[in-house]
């Protein structure tokens, strides 16, 4: 029965072994809020975001997952509030199917869940003709999202340890709260203009350099 366990032992850690593993950091989100400054919906915005893949035991299946932390500020939709500042912390997991479409390219689509605490403060501004202008301040803090995220995109084999992914995501979500209107939720992207800002829809990309560990 020893040898027999051992046996077993010995067989998983060999299947675990042939198990890839990688760590990776996104090299693009951040690039747009300080080259398009003034263009851009968010600015001077720090997006870090670490991720680890490992592949599943069933062929061309793999775990996804993601952390992140952003902190920078919004051009606002309206004049009475033209800037936020904000802050937020997010975590990701999604469960992945890939198909090779060549050696060194493969494609691969991936879905799962996502959970978001951010915080804002800022300003407000109404003009007042007869009165005088009214200004006033607001802070939001411990705003909590959850959501869900649907993704596809290529994995391309830089060499036998580095790897580039280009990913495409849609994702959805709903805030625990909604005192203030904001135009960008750490995690979940861009809010567009017009919907119920207590429900969270936006798309976007990520372009990953992966480290093979394993």
């Amino acid at each position: 029965m020893i040898l027999i366990g051992a046996s077993l032992s010995v067989r998983a850690q060999d299947t675990l072994a042939r198990r890839a593993a990688y760590i990776g950091l996104d090299v693009i989100n951040s690039l747009p809020s300080f080259v398009f400054a003034k263009g851009y919906y968010i600015r001077n915005t720090a997006i870090i975001e670490p991720y680890y893949l490992l592949d599943l035991k069933k062929p061309g299946r793999r775990l996804y997952l993601g952390a992140g932390f952003a902190s920078g500020s919004t051009h606002q939709y309206t004049d009475f509030s033209p800037s936020q500042a904000f802050k937020g912390t997010y975590f990701r997991a999604a469960y992945e199917v890939r198909r090779m479409r060549s050696v060194h390219r493969i494609l691969y689509a991936g879905y799962g869940p996502i959970i978001s605490i951010a915080g804002y403060k800022g300003q407000y501004h109404f003009n007042g003709p007869t009165f005088g202008d009214y200004e006033g301040q607001f802070r939001e803090t411990n705003n909590v999202a959850l959501g869900f995220e649907g993704y596809f995109g290529f994995d391309f084999k830089l060499a036998k340890t580095w790897l580039l992914r280009l990913t495409f995501r849609n994702v959805m979500g709903r805030r625990t709260k909604a005192d203030s209107y904001v135009q960008y939720f750490p995690g979940f992207g861009y809010t567009i203009e017009g919907l119920n800002n207590r429900f969270l829809y936006s798309g976007g990309l990520s372009l990953q350099l992966h480290y093979k560990i394993r």
